[in-house]
């Protein structure tokens, strides 16, 4: 990658470059964060770092396919991706990272009536000079809410809970978002009821236990085989992470360590709960 070509101007070209690999295999995309997100809802003080587009779920494997075919290396897939499995990274040696969402976390509303939603009411904008859409604006509000839910962005609530606030949480019951803004502003235990309450309790108040988020995500799953998926794959050691982390895919023995440094992690969590249950 070329060190003199400031960040920002990578990602606005990222948006235009995706948009027109969309174009070309006909799959339809949102633009949202950074360059996406209008001014009047965004806090501008810590600019993007890659480009961020959610794809309609029927479009996923075109678009996927188009991005390879044009240079885009895939880092982490969307199993891989997060917590959430709702996004894969992508790389490409000119224009830097990529996230392709295939829907958007705290949406509780099937991937695809959700995407209609928010298309239904997009509007037409143009990054880099070439035209996409982004989401409404009480839209762009919610998903900046919602992400700085599990981002630790303050100032993003800020400038986004500023205003039209019912009009927000109009749209959040409309995408079955009500927990995850209720993690963004501040009202989560209203909601201490729902099976998503830990997950986002532990994302919104940073929690860093490996244990206690693997426990929550197995409760928020939706059926019993997704929690029981989710139970064997608790001390699967994410390969794609450990390749972000080490700079190259790992070998053999690496990823033995990080089994290792896996269980051992663990064992001292689930001792440090039975202590704290016992006390």
């Amino acid at each position: 990658m070329d060190d003199h070509v400031p960040t920002i101007v990578r990602v606005h070209l990222a948006h235009a470059v995706v948009q027109g690999v969309a174009d070309d295999c006909g799959a339809d995309i949102l633009h949202v964060k950074g360059p996406a997100v209008d001014p009047r809802v965004s806090d501008r003080r810590r600019p993007s770092t890659d480009a961020d587009v959610v794809v309609r779920p029927a479009h996923v494997k075109a678009l996927m396919a188009g991005l390879a075919a044009r240079g885009w290396d895939t880092r982490t897939t969307f199993s891989t991706g997060s917590a959430f499995e709702h996004a894969a990274s992508l790389w490409h040696d000119q224009l830097g990272w990529v996230d392709v969402h295939r829907f958007f976390p705290g949406f509780e509303l099937d991937a695809a009536e959700a995407f209609d939603v928010l298309w239904r009411d997009s509007s037409p904008a143009t990054i880099a000079h070439r035209p996409c859409r982004v989401p409404s604006l009480d839209a762009q509000r919610l998903l900046l809410l919602v992400h700085a839910a599990r981002s630790h962005r303050p100032l993003d609530v800020e400038a986004a809970w500023g205003s039209n606030r019912d009009a927000t949480m109009a749209l959040a019951r409309v995408l079955r978002a009500e927990v995850a803004l209720a993690a963004a502003t501040g009202s989560l235990d209203d909601y201490a009821d729902e099976p998503t309450y830990q997950l986002w309790r532990h994302f919104s108040t940073g929690g860093t236990s490996r244990l206690a988020e693997w426990r929550a995500r197995i409760k928020a799953a939706p059926t019993k085989r997704a929690a029981a998926l989710l139970a064997a794959r608790a001390l699967l050691v994410n390969t794609d992470h450990l390749a972000m982390r080490l700079g190259h895919r790992p070998t053999r023995r690496e990823v033995v360590e990080e089994y290792g440094h896996r269980i051992r992690a663990a064992v001292r969590e689930g001792v440090a709960l039975v202590r704290r249950r016992r006390r």
